[in-house]
């Protein structure tokens, strides 16, 4: 029994080693500690384990998807987090949300760099509409994102508390607080107590790991990121306002660059245009880029909305230049069309358009307690059938604040 005791003793030091960290390495336990997570969690078998998985990819693939994105975003994030309470390591949430690919949704429709949901984006200021999804605006998505950081730091007290609250929701934390009696991370993360979805448990680990592998110059310098992550940056984006309608296309123009460039700085533009009926709206551009804009920038009278068409067989540009009061040139040029008056039926034409064209705001009854489908019809005096063509997705058992569509 004594020897049994003994080594035990002797194999708990070579235990702790096993998962690759050092529990004295000083750097290591300073991140954990901005995390409000004790040094013990060094020693955490889970942890090791998504540790060496995303040592693994980040050999491969660096910490972003792209090296152009890194060079951006990377500044970009760090600059406005070094300007809240939030710890600088919480770059690497956004890192461990999307990988810094602007494009990315998950399957459940989170979006953007932070993967806001639809709903808690507007909670938190980020429109969505048929012109823009701000969840997709880098800056103004990040702000939204450290504040709502701030306050689930506020609401639970710990920032690794926080991380899990921002990942699967603030009450479903708590009831795991209240039935593990206990905000201790070892025993909320506990696989085998199952108090926090697998996901939250394996994100507040990810994060962790993410901010550990960066302290490791041998490693950062491998993958060259050490210049990205080691060095102080200003941020490398510039914001403009444009008046209404304006067209990025044209902004790339203006300043010389790629179109994808800018696009990739402004992914919350669904038609690559500002939105209408907002005088002035910003978008992002390079900051080296800042002069340029404002030495040539000029705002033009034809402005960047347009409808697209289907065209019909038989259907001329001389047709579409009259039923949409757009000169025949205008829509040459932005299709690049030749001088042909029959263009070929179905293919969609880019019709350019001096103000904004069908795209009036819906009419909306919020339903009152027991109103119906057909209720709710018999007031607008509209057919059932007209109110589920536009609500297809409501059934005729209405909730109360309910917005139906009551447009004929």
């Amino acid at each position: 029994m004594v020897i049994r005791y003994i080594a035990l003793i002797l194999l708990i030091p070579l235990w702790v080693h096993s998962v690759g960290f050092d529990p004295g390495d000083r750097k290591k336990i300073e991140v954990l500690k901005h995390f409000d997570i004790p040094a013990s969690f060094l020693s955490d078998p889970y942890l090791h384990d998504i540790y060496a998985k995303k040592r693994r990819e980040c050999q491969l693939n660096g910490f972003a998807d792209s090296a152009e994105n890194a060079d951006v975003f990377i500044p970009m994030l760090s600059s406005l987090i070094a300007q809240s309470d939030l710890p600088k390591e919480f770059l690497f949430v956004a890192m461990a949300e999307s990988r810094l690919e602007v494009s990315t949704s998950s399957s459940r429709g989170a979006a953007g760099l932070w993967q806001f949901m639809e709903g808690t984006g507007r909670i938190h200021g980020l429109q969505v509409n048929q012109f823009v999804d701000e969840r997709r605006d880098h800056v103004k998505s990040t702000r939204a994102a450290i504040t709502y950081l701030s306050s689930l730091k506020k609401m639970f007290g710990k920032w690794y508390l926080a991380l899990i609250a921002y990942n699967c929701g603030e009450g479903r934390l708590q009831k795991a607080i209240r039935k593990a009696g206990t905000t201790d991370l070892r025993v909320l993360a506990d696989p085998k107590r199952a108090l926090i979805p697998k996901e939250s448990r394996n994100y507040i680990r990810k994060v962790v790991a993410l901010a550990l592998l960066a302290t490791d110059e041998v490693f950062l310098a491998e993958i060259e990121y050490d210049q990205l992550l080691e060095t102080e940056h200003e941020n490398p984006l510039a914001t403009v306002y444009l008046p209404e309608g304006e067209d990025i296309d044209r902004i790339a123009a203006v300043l010389e660059m790629p179109k994808k460039n800018l696009v990739r700085l402004n992914t919350h533009l669904k038609k690559g245009v500002t939105p209408p009926n907002q005088n002035s709206y910003p978008i992002y551009i390079p900051k080296s880029k800042l002069g340029d804009f404002r030495e040539k920038f000029r705002t033009r009278e034809l402005k960047g909305y347009f409808v697209m068409h289907r065209v019909k067989s038989g259907e001329t540009l001389a047709q579409l230049s009259k039923r949409y009061n757009v000169p025949k040139s205008s829509i040459m040029a932005e299709n690049m069309i030749g001088d042909e008056n029959e263009i070929g039926g179905n293919r969609n034409v880019k019709i350019p358009i001096n103000r904004p064209y069908l795209i009036a705001t819906p009419r909306l009854h919020k339903a009152k307690s027991g109103e119906t489908l057909a209720s709710v019809a018999a007031l607008y005096n509209l057919t059932l059938e007209q109110l589920k063509a536009n609500n297809p997705f409501v059934s005729n058992a209405l909730k109360e604040g309910e917005e139906i569509k009551v447009d004929n």
